[in-house]
């Protein structure tokens, strides 16, 4: 069983950074209903970026909206979690008092943390944090795709979120049939033979 949330990615060039040889692109995080998310993360390498599909998702365009999916992994031995069209990775989250830290499978830690207190609630349930146990591991893939914008619960006058059907076009009246010349309208008299035709004899 997954666990997602959705959330709306907007690029902030104000909050990019480098850390030694690493380049990191800001970004505001925040709810599908434009609320700022209570998370300690501002910023994504360019690995964090791709698992996101923010280098895809926001090519061209300033925001967008991404469910990230998180499915608990029972045996870190087994088979990575199938999402077709989609990237996974498999994490371990580690747990150290209200802190807990995504390391790779290699136990190199990233930059992402969660903390309890500190971040939103539904963020910490998402990652998993409050029922992972202290000082240990526990494992998880990780997947994330574009969501659907949610619908707007009014809109306003002359704004739509589907575009409104042209009228049909009203087919031309047909023009009034021209009166028929009296020349053709009156039946043809008898055949006539040209003048000075001999008719033949039976």
């Amino acid at each position: 069983m997954h666990r997602s949330i959705t959330v709306l990615f907007r690029r902030d060039a104000s909050r990019d950074r480098r850390r030694d040889r690493l380049q990191f692109a800001g970004y505001r995080m925040l709810w599908p209903d434009g609320r700022e998310i209570a998370v300690g993360l501002d910023a994504f390498c360019r690995y964090g970026q791709r698992l996101l599909g923010l280098d895809r998702h926001l090519a061209g365009v300033a925001e967008r909206l991404i469910e990230i999916l998180c499915f608990p992994v029972h045996d870190p031995d087994g088979p990575m979690t199938r999402l077709p069209g989609h990237r996974v990775r498999r994490f371990f989250l580690h747990r150290d008092g209200p802190r807990g830290r995504l390391h790779f499978l290699d136990g190199t830690p990233t930059e992402v943390d969660f903390v309890l207190g500190r971040d939103e609630p539904s963020v910490v349930e998402w990652i998993g944090l409050a029922d992972a146990p202290n000082r240990a591991s526990v494992c998880l893939d990780l997947a994330a795709r574009p969501a659907a914008a949610p619908p707007t619960a009014t809109a306003s006058a002359g704004l739509r979120s589907e575009s409104k059907s042209s009228p049909a076009s009203t087919p031309p009246s047909p023009s009034p049939a021209s009166p028929i010349p009296s020349s053709l309208s009156t039946p043809p008299g008898p055949l006539r033979r040209p003048v000075g035709e001999e008719v033949p004899r039976p």
